[in-house]
């Protein structure tokens, strides 16, 4: 029975020291290890003894200004300051920009990665100084407390004035997650996914509030958990790809677009086609099972066909919509066909087999599910 008893006391002493060590970690380059646990039996003592070595370590941990690290995929837009560790996978140069109060303020984004994934990392002022002079660079390991904020990009963290920053020398397994496409919402960034190429949309240029010059395209990918839109900005508006060609996208983000969530490929990302089987099929949801909010492919018999109304849009420019009724075996739903696709209802009969690709659910005509088929979505017919 003592012997037993010794062996779980040594157990217990190994993993309290395990646990110091681990927070200590964060805390090397202010204080001495011999310093660190005289803090710790302080905070002990002057806890009445009400809190073992691992609590009173935390306690000491946030005296020294250092909160609780937790791994990126924790990170999420309802915190406010986090905490955590991770390694530089990617840098951007430093910019200056002028304050309303006539000062020059710099500014710099960083990736930083750890095994659960990559979140973008804003530097403001002399911490964006460090990007400038080399002394944040890609592979160094970075101890970062900052403001969550849902950013251009998606969720971002800010790191200012308020904010702390730490070079260590504790390393991290970076796993770069691969993403299936069901797995993306709105608001991510440092997206890695692979898709087969389903439709290419035209290039078209525009001008930026600055006065330069931009392009953008999109293409659709799919992969065997559905299909999104990818948004292709600048020099990636004018990659070459062909319908099944398979692509990987590297550091991506996302955001929602009228209701849909689409993939953004900006500078700071990348897309190559490669020798990779992509296995796509289109899903297809019973009328019935079609729920708010959200796209959905369908397949129905047209049961109803109105006229097709033309209006002005609040642009000036000319629009048309239709409406169209179709149903399945469980149900039958109102489709407003807009655009181009109004023009289906003259070539359309009741009777004629229908399947929507890309749909929108919306509320209607009182309050009843309608689905919206616009330039995002496609369509097609076959007459039984």
């Amino acid at each position: 029975m003592r012997a037993t008893f010794n062996y779980h006391l040594i157990q217990h002493n190994l993993k309290t020291m395990d646990d110091l060590l681990q927070i200590y970690e964060r805390l090397q380059s202010r204080i001495t290890f011999d310093e660190f646990k005289e803090k710790v039996q302080e905070k002990i003592d002057l806890m009445g003894g009400l809190c073992d070595e691992k609590t009173a370590s935390k306690l000491v941990a946030h005296d020294l200004g250092i909160l609780d690290l937790i791994k990126i995929d924790e990170i999420s837009r309802d915190q406010k300051n986090v905490s955590f560790m991770g390694k530089v996978t990617q840098l951007n140069e430093t910019h200056e920009f002028s304050r309303d109060d006539g000062s020059i303020g710099r500014v710099a984004n960083i990736i930083v990665s750890d095994e659960t994934g990559s979140i973008r990392v804003v530097l403001w002022d002399e911490l964006a100084d460090l990007v400038k002079v080399n002394e944040i660079s890609v592979g160094k390991m970075l101890n970062i407390r900052g403001y969550v904020k849902n950013g251009y990009v998606g969720i971002e963290v800010n790191v200012g004035r308020e904010g702390c920053l730490e070079f260590t020398e504790t390393e991290v397994d970076i796993k770069t997650k691969t993403y299936s496409i069901s797995d993306i919402t709105s608001g991510m960034s440092g997206i890695n996914i692979i898709g087969k190429v389903l439709s290419i949309g035209e290039i078209r240029g525009f001008s930026r509030k600055d006065g330069t010059e931009g392009l953008v395209s999109n293409i659709t990918i799919g992969d065997e958990t559905g299909r999104i839109r990818v948004v292709l900005w600048d020099d990636h508006a004018k990659e070459k790809f062909a319908p099944e060609d398979v692509i990987e996208i590297t550091n991506g983000y996302s955001r929602e677009n009228y209701g849909r969530t689409e993939i953004q490929l900006d500078r700071y990302g990348k897309i190559e086609k490669i020798s990779k089987e992509v296995i796509y099929c289109d899903h297809i949801t019973k009328i019935a099972d079609i729920g708010i909010n959200e796209p959905y492919n369908v397949i129905g018999i047209v049961t109803e066909v109105g006229d097709k109304r033309e209006f002005t849009k609040g642009n000036g420019s000319a629009g048309k919509v239709a409406n169209i009724r179709i149903s399945d075996d469980t149900d039958g739903i109102q489709v407003v066909l807009w655009g181009d696709n109004a023009d289906l209802v003259d070539q359309i009969n009741i009777g004629t087999q229908i399947k929507i690709i890309d749909g929108y659910a919306k509320s209607g005509w009182n309050d009843r599910i309608e689905l919206n088929v616009d330039w995002r979505s496609e369509i097609s017919t076959k007459d039984l």
